[in-house]
């Protein structure tokens, strides 16, 4: 008792340089924080709220992810709005998750793009999320805890509408760097922004700023501005709370043709790249970067993709990934292979055949059976693995870019039936 009085009464209230366990301590915020997947390094973590559904937030996730990723950024969707995921359908996202036993694996856009939503993992898209609020929160903090996101330089999460317990679990749990918030023009969201400000003020979370959805139409024939949902509100609502204006989206058939044709990735438009620029100098992830090495850096990203596949003498998918002899090279510019060649390799068991492709500068290995060492040594390389897969390489490879080839769930060695404690003293698996 004397020691507990003691402390107290030379307490400083300075909890963090303090080891005393007492009733005055408050957690802190990194307390809640879930731990992210150890295999992956997320740098920034843009939120996306809105205070009411319907204005159009998944659409603006989107897009800044295909903004940052021309600039030549490795981006993120984690989708939190796990009642309403729609996320996979304007990328044309179709397939099922897979795993391993490093975590879950996103499902990679065309254009390099890691997604995560629980689309993903039901058994049919139509399949409705009848949970309850704590295990959609548990939903969301498994997105980021054990989804094997990689290196992705810009995260940005689509979070449901309103103020409740799922985007509270998302300010919590996760290390959100700045929030975005969407509105339309009705007189209505000025009170449904306020609440959105105020409970991101009260999470201590910066906001970048406001976009707003559905600003107007413009007339085909003479060019005019026209407001469709009545007087825009966002400039007097930004001056309110003094944050800048990002954007100013119209209502326009091309973005519409877009999502419903699931080629959010071809769109063009300058709505958002205010929004983009402003992300990238608030959360900068690279140092002294010229302009020049930016356009540089995003041209290079979007021009080559390097695929290397095991292939046998049939130019069939090799299955043991440590025995692989040789490899099909594919490297692809947007849709179109501009080369395919053939990598020797003799055989040379794990270690080398990683060092040989990292050589390569290979960004996806697609293969047959593969050890765990193998994965993790291409993984830790910056190589995308994809194993398991079967048949002609060229059909193979072909059924990865359109997101169509079924996936293995984890790491297998064929030649032992995946049981790896019968490899013997000859075999790489290990290696």
């Amino acid at each position: 008792m004397s020691e507990t009085f003691e402390s107290q009464s030379s307490c400083s209230s300075d909890c963090g340089s303090c080891s005393a366990n007492c009733s005055s301590r408050q957690p802190s915020k990194e307390d809640f924080l879930v731990p992210l997947n150890p295999y992956s390094k997320v740098k920034k973590v843009i939120g996306i709220v809105s205070g009411k559904g319907g204005v159009g937030k998944s659409f603006i996730t989107s897009y800044l992810s295909v903004l940052m990723n021309r600039k030549g950024y490795n981006t993120g969707i984690l989708d939190a709005d796990i009642t309403g995921p729609s996320i996979p359908k304007a990328f044309g996202i179709h397939s099922k998750a897979a795993g391993n036993e490093l975590g879950i694996l996103p499902a990679v856009t065309k254009n390099g793009i890691k997604v995560m939503s629980v689309n993903l993992l039901l058994e049919t898209e139509d399949t409705p999320v009848i949970w309850r609020g704590p295990v959609i929160a548990g939903t969301v903090k498994q997105f980021w805890s054990e989804v094997l996101w990689e290196d992705v330089d810009y995260m940005f999460v689509d979070m449901p509408p309103g103020t409740g317990d799922v985007p509270l679990t998302v300010f919590q749990s996760l290390p959100v760097d700045g929030l975005i918030i969407v509105t339309s023009p009705q007189e209505l969201v000025s009170m449904i922004v306020s609440k959105a400000v105020n409970m991101a003020n009260a999470m201590d979370i910066p906001i970048l700023g406001l976009i707003e959805n559905y600003s107007y139409i413009k007339c085909g024939n003479c060019g005019e501005k026209i407001s469709v949902f009545g007087t825009s509100h966002i400039d007097e609502i930004a001056n309110k709370y003094d944050l800048p204006v990002l954007g100013k989206v119209p209502i326009d058939p091309a973005i519409a043709a877009a999502i419903d044709g699931e080629k959010v990735e071809e769109l063009k438009g300058e709505w958002l790249d205010l929004a983009a620029e402003t992300i990238e100098i608030v959360h900068k992830v690279r140092e002294n970067t010229s302009v020049s090495e930016k356009i540089s850096a995003a041209d290079e990203k979007a021009a080559t993709i390097k695929i290397a596949v095991t292939v046998d003498e049939n130019n069939d998918v090799f299955q043991h990934f440590g025995k692989s002899d040789k490899f099909n090279l594919y490297e692809i510019r947007g849709e179109e292979l501009i080369s395919k060649t053939t990598l020797n390799s003799n055989g040379s068991g794990h270690s080398e055949l990683v060092t040989l492709l990292t050589d390569q500068k290979v960004n996806v290995l697609i293969c047959g059976g593969i050890g765990m060492g193998a994965m993790e040594g291409l993984m830790d390389a910056g190589i995308l693995v994809v194993p398991g897969a079967k048949g002609d390489a060229d059909v193979v490879t072909a059924a990865y870019l359109d997101g169509s080839l079924a996936e293995s769930t984890e790491p297998n060695c064929d030649h032992h039936d995946h049981n790896e404690e019968a490899c013997s003293s000859e075999c790489k698996c290990h290696e």
